[in-house]
């Protein structure tokens, strides 16, 4: 079943399915997957209890989308930090219910003018997540970077490991980081990490003993990953999180870095994917 619901007014539509194998909440505002729970399991990703809601502002939590550029413009100032994906209206371009269960739907977002590409987001929920964050119409030569910038929901994130990233370089950006166990990585504090070069093939693992689950992530179309969290001191800080609400999620995101320096040509597509598994583990 989907149905739409309106719970922040009509700016803001929320695009509700309950299948047999999950629930989940997609904000079209953003393209933002808000929720997305297997059945019989606590929900996979974490969302802000302060979340506010407003135009121009991102969700804090969930899977904001970072396209057509990461972090700063690389050549206008002026323009939205981590791109226009996560603070646009997309629209809902299909629905399907497929035979094995499964709820695929399809969101898309114009070319806001002629200089930028079009986008759409690609969700299957079912028991696996898979997000496509599709890159088409490039009306030039550009340079593309990107993230799904993933919250997953843990059950304190000081007491769990991450393992698939022990061989891979990584750059801090942290101020003040903290020292931390590495192999495996258990994060503590504030943590702001970009790992590259990734290789497609490295599954990533969050393994979280007190909720008796793992989280397994698989990626296609991108050579780096972040490994982010606020840390106590900057949480408090943010009127969309909260002192202590930072416990509560680990940031594993599936980037395409500005090193990276991924160049599109004329008419070119790109398609960055994220699986993720949830295993029971004893």
């Amino acid at each position: 079943m989907i149905r739409t619901e309106y719970p922040h007014g009509n700016d803001f539509p929320i695009i509700c399915v309950d299948n047999e194998l999950c629930t989940a909440r997609i904000s079209l505002y953003g393209a933002h997957l808000m929720s997305w729970t297997p059945k019989g399991e606590r929900d996979v990703l974490f969302m802000s209890p302060k979340l506010q809601v407003k135009q121009g502002s991102a969700l804090r939590g969930g899977v904001p989308l970072c396209w057509p550029w990461f972090g700063k413009h690389p050549e206008d100032a002026t323009q939205p930090s981590h791109g226009i994906a996560r603070c646009a209206l997309w629209t809902l371009a299909s629905s399907e219910e497929g035979e094995d269960g499964r709820t695929r739907l399809i969101l898309a977002l114009p070319a806001t003018d002629e200089m930028q590409p079009s986008a759409a987001f690609i969700l299957e929920l079912g028991a696996e997540l898979v997000m496509s964050l599709v890159t088409l119409d490039v009306p030039h030569q550009m340079v593309l970077s990107a993230a799904h910038h993933s919250y997953f929901a843990v059950s304190d994130y000081e007491q769990i490991a991450i393992t698939g990233l022990e061989e891979i370089p990584f750059v801090e950006y942290a101020p003040s980081p903290q020292p931390i166990c590495e192999d495996p990585l258990i994060p503590a504090g504030n943590i702001d990490r970009i790992y590259h070069p990734v290789p497609e093939e490295t599954d990533i693992t969050i393994h979280d003993p007190a909720w008796s689950r793992s989280l397994r992530i698989t990626r296609k179309g991108s050579h780096s990953c972040i490994i982010w969290n606020p840390g106590a001191e900057q949480a408090a800080a943010m009127s969309d999180l909260g002192a202590g609400n930072e416990r509560g999620f680990i940031a594993v995101e599936t980037t395409i870095a500005p090193a990276e320096q991924m160049s599109l040509a004329y008419g070119e597509t790109h398609q960055m994917v994220t699986r993720v598994e949830v295993i029971k583990i004893d």
